[in-house]
């Protein structure tokens, strides 16, 4: 393998000063990046001075991708050789073990070259800290909805329903802090994008492949993404009519899950919320008209929501709650 040599971390120039607190990295896996910084989790806030990020192509081959992860978070590490790290937290997309920390994710397809990998095992010797950090995996949507609900804790919301909109539909149901995966009043694994619906699934509609492909159903145009519809929305009535059935869709796909879980706030996250001002009013029109009048947030945080979420596996409450509960596909 080419990767790179350790460095004395010791060497940094732009490390934090020493602190005290508790600090736990926290790392956003995407599809076409890595980003990594340190969470001071008392005061849920990320030390901005060791934010680093990187683009990966996800279908390079394995000692790629690794030699990106690793050189991303001995960014973050070298920023931060003061601060007493607990751990490293990873927000990460499915199909993954994250009991076991083994990427599932098939030959062929994003991150194809790391199936079967165990992440943390082939991570570690790369990375430059002094001691063996423990590694823990939380799925990428569950780390966003739950970083979400965490800074919004003196708002007084207790059941959350937290959705990510982008290249895939993502969804976390969080009650009092905690993703709720079990029981009648969530669907399974707390999931939403894998639920039937119409000619497919949820995810085949409510990201950003659904609506291109609305879009060109409409008008047999092309698009390369909903920030190109969203500029088109103030003159082209094909393009709100994407959005307008969007909002309608959701609103109508959302309402029995949001009254199973008598959920008190809907957040929202990726990409697609960024162009709520085209879709938001028929997505409440559409909440209101099943009687769910609940306020929708529109995340501030986008990833560093999840960065910050998925710290949380090191706070010994959230951990005792979740364990034995994380997805193994």
């Amino acid at each position: 393998m080419s990767f790179f040599p350790k460095t004395d971390s010791n060497t940094s120039n732009t490390s934090v000063a020493t602190k005290n607190g508790a600090y736990v990295i926290g790392v956003d896996i995407g599809g076409t990046h890595i980003s990594s910084a340190v969470v001071d989790v008392e005061q849920k806030k990320i030390l901005e001075e060791t934010y680093a990020t990187s683009h990966v192509a996800n279908l390079e081959p394995y000692e790629v991708i690794m030699e990106i992860w690793a050189s991303t978070l001995n960014k973050t590490i070298n920023a931060s050789h003061n601060l007493a790290l607990q751990g490293i937290g990873f927000a990460i997309p499915g199909p993954f073990n994250y009991k076991k920390g083994i990427a599932l994710y098939p030959e062929g397809f994003k991150y194809g070259a790391l199936n079967e990998v165990r992440i943390d095992h082939d991570l570690k010797p790369l990375l430059i800290t002094s001691k063996s950090l423990p590694i823990r995996f939380l799925n990428d949507a569950t780390s966003f909805a739950v970083g979400e609900a965490w800074l919004a804790e003196d708002a007084g919301f207790k059941r959350q329903v937290c959705i990510t909109l982008g290249t895939g539909f993502g969804a976390g149901f969080i009650e009092n802090g905690i993703p709720m995966v079990n029981g009648c009043n969530v669907p399974p694994n707390g999931c939403l994008w894998n639920l039937p619906y119409k000619d497919g699934m949820a995810d085949d509609y409510f990201s950003t492949r659904g609506c291109i492909n609305a879009y060109e159903e409409l008008s047999d145009i092309e698009v390369s993404g909903v920030w190109e519809l969203a500029k088109r929305f103030a003159f082209d009535p094909l393009a709100q009519k994407v959005f307008e059935d969007f909002g309608k869709d959701l609103g109508d796909f959302l309402a029995p899950w949001l009254k199973k879980f008598n959920a008190d706030a809907l957040v929202m996250g990726g990409n697609i919320s960024k162009s709520y001002a085209c879709f938001g009013q028929s997505l409440q029109a559409s909440l209101n008209e099943n009687g769910i009048p609940i306020p929708i947030r529109i995340s501030n945080h986008m990833e560093k929501g999840a960065i910050i979420g998925c710290t949380r596996v090191f706070d010994s409450h959230f951990w005792k709650n979740v364990k034995n509960n994380l997805p193994e596909l």
